[in-house]
């Protein structure tokens, strides 16, 4: 049975995979993730683990931030806006593309 915030976290995927002309196959592939996996969160309502969450985001080229930056996620209790600093990081990290980012992250383990 799905709850409240799997059919947010599911509808912001869908929402993403469609401005990216995505599959959701595609996802799993570019997540590196089981097929099942994403299948059992989408279709079955299962909650997400966080490191899911964030090979999703990496599959998509968009920050766990990102992601999750809508309604209700991105608000106060009260309704009003959560919009804090963004750091250094995540600027440098929202700038990149995504081959930029495969880049740094083959410097970074020593890939290159």
């Amino acid at each position: 049975m799905k709850n409240k915030h799997n059919t947010l976290f599911t509808n912001r995927l869908y929402k993403l995979m469609r401005e990216r002309n995505l599959t959701l196959n595609r996802v799993v592939t570019l997540s590196g993730m089981a097929t099942t996996t994403l299948s059992n969160i989408v279709n079955r309502g299962s909650a997400p683990r966080i490191d899911t969450v964030f090979k999703i985001c990496e599959g998509l080229g968009i920050s766990f931030t990102e992601f999750f930056d809508f309604p209700p996620y991105n608000q106060h209790l009260d309704g009003t806006p959560a919009k804090g600093k963004e750091s250094k990081w995540e600027k440098l990290g929202n700038a990149l593309t995504s081959n930029e980012k495969e880049r740094v992250r083959k410097i970074l383990s020593d890939e290159i």
